[in-house]
């Protein structure tokens, strides 16, 4: 009988965790970046985000960033304008 070898897709664990971000109080009054991973479905998923935000959360302004491509990495630049812009960043991983 043939062998059959078994591959399992996971990676190893990184032994450097990072620690989420700190989260805030309240949305209210706050600029929040949303992050297009440029994915067919983002946008008009970031769009219901944004309405939602702002009706339900009182969010003060929204900035869009949109990446060039959902297989590349955010850019560095547009990860400093986020975090110089924003108090809250969303990012969208729609299909």
């Amino acid at each position: 009988m043939p062998t059959i070898e078994l591959l399992a897709p996971v990676a190893g664990v990184a032994g450097n965790a990072v620690p989420l971000a700190k989260r805030v109080p309240t949305l209210a009054g706050r600029v929040v970046g949303l992050l297009n991973n440029s994915k067919a479905g983002t946008r008009p998923f970031l769009d219901r985000v944004e309405e939602l935000l702002r009706s339900a959360h009182g969010v003060s302004r929204t900035i869009r960033y949109d990446k060039k491509a959902a297989a590349l990495p955010v850019p560095d630049e547009m990860l400093e304008a986020a975090a110089r812009e924003c108090e809250v960043v969303i990012n969208g991983i729609a299909d």
